[in-house]
């Protein structure tokens, strides 16, 4: 099993669900559960987004795209949180167009979400398990996105009953309730991915400076900078080292470099420029 089977499991599972959802929000008139099917379809969405990612990002530098394809599954996580704001808005419409309208109770209609709950529970279960073996962050996102769309299915499940009784407006308000759930996940999405695709750094310069300044043989730090590819941190270093070194000695203090870094801060690949510290008079060897 690898990451894109995953996705195309879940994405089967999430198409069936989708249609249960629409088809009893259509039968009983609900906003909240008709938001709901939308919600759902946001998932199914996003294990396409996420599939092509995947496919995408796993495949190797080329000429065009010298330090790999790893940002095009972030790229993928904000076209998701841009269709989630939409969906929300959408939401929000349609609940607000059809307040005070009937909401009927339908045995079979409550049989089939509380079917697809429990579908969704194992899925999240089964998803999360997933992530953990394959060390994979795209799944783990997708299982917090399916585990809000079970805490959503319940908040529907309970609103629906509550309209059914004559109490009408508590399907309006519960619609409310699922834009502003998916809202808050769209904005969740955006947290995630855009600090990776304005090359944001994870670690302040000066926390970086500090701990390659602490090697022995580093005389200064010039220019530090790190950066998040969404599959772990990079860094450039520059550093200036005695005059008097020959070019093995500057390589061991480059990997002494790439280590500190390593250990302290988990950057795994870092690029040192070693210098000669030209303001000191280098030693004069013996000949």
């Amino acid at each position: 099993m690898h990451v894109r089977q995953v996705l195309l499991i879940e994405g089967g599972v999430n198409a069936l669900i989708t249609v249960c959802k629409m088809t009893v929000g259509l039968m009983t008139g609900s906003a909240a559960v008709i938001a709901d099917a939308v919600h759902s379809l946001t998932d199914l969405a996003n294990n396409l987004f996420a599939w092509l990612a995947i496919k995408v990002a796993e495949s190797p530098a080329d000429d065009s795209h010298p330090y790999g394809h790893q940002k095009f599954e972030q790229l993928a996580v904000f076209a998701l949180a841009s269709i989630l704001t939409i969906v929300a808005f959408e939401v929000i419409v349609h609940a607000v167009e059809r307040y005070g309208e009937p909401v009927e109770q339908n045995l079979l209609g409550l049989v089939i979400l509380s079917f697809s709950l429990l579908i969704n529970v194992s899925l999240t279960l089964w998803e999360g398990y997933w992530a953990k073996r394959l060390d994979s962050e795209i799944l783990h996102a997708d299982a917090t996105h399916t585990l809000s769309d079970v805490l959503t299915s319940v908040v529907v499940i309970i609103g629906w009953q509550l309209a059914a009784l004559g109490y009408y407006w508590v399907d309006t308000i519960f619609a409310l309730v699922v834009s502003s759930i998916i809202f808050y996940l769209a904005f969740k999405l955006f947290q995630r991915a855009i600090p990776v695709l304005v090359d944001q750094s994870r670690y302040p310069p000066e926390q970086l400076k500090a701990a390659v300044d602490s090697i022995p043989a580093v005389i200064t730090v010039g220019n530090i900078r790190s950066r998040d590819t969404g599959k772990g941190q990079v860094a450039d270093v520059s550093v200036t080292v005695s005059a008097n070194l020959s070019t093995v000695e500057s390589h061991h203090i480059a990997d002494q470099i790439e280590r500190v870094l390593a250990e302290k801060f988990d950057i795994q690949d870092v690029v040192v420029h070693v210098e000669p510290d030209v303001d000191k008079e280098p030693i004069a060897s013996d000949s």
